[in-house]
């Protein structure tokens, strides 16, 4: 299943053609940290093989999809993508921080 193709329209990308693919198998063995799921997703640049993989579990790439349809990737003008939210950063600030010693 192809997703989709991109090319050149970041500037600290190389001047060369992407084509990202992505395929579903139940074959874990290249992603050992999700060994207990019963399918991944793997996405991958077709035209830079050994620039390797990204696996991932059904409830990550339903997450991504919804990313993508809701703009959250989306580019500006510049090739950059947009700031994130302060909420956003606060949250994901809390989820990083180590627990607390009693």
């Amino acid at each position: 299943m192809r997703a989709g193709r991109g090319s050149r329209t970041l500037s600290s990308m190389e001047d060369t053609d992407s084509r990202v693919e992505v395929y579903v198998t139940t074959d874990t063995s290249e992603a050992p940290h999700k060994a207990g799921e019963p399918r991944l997703w793997v996405m991958y640049d077709a035209a830079k093989p050994e620039a390797g993989k990204l696996y991932f579990t059904e409830a990550e790439w339903d997450a991504f999809v919804l990313g993508v349809k809701d703009g959250e990737f989306d580019l500006d003008e510049d090739g950059n993508l947009p700031p994130v939210p302060a909420d956003q950063l606060a949250q994901q600030a809390q989820q990083t921080r180590p627990p607390q010693a009693p």
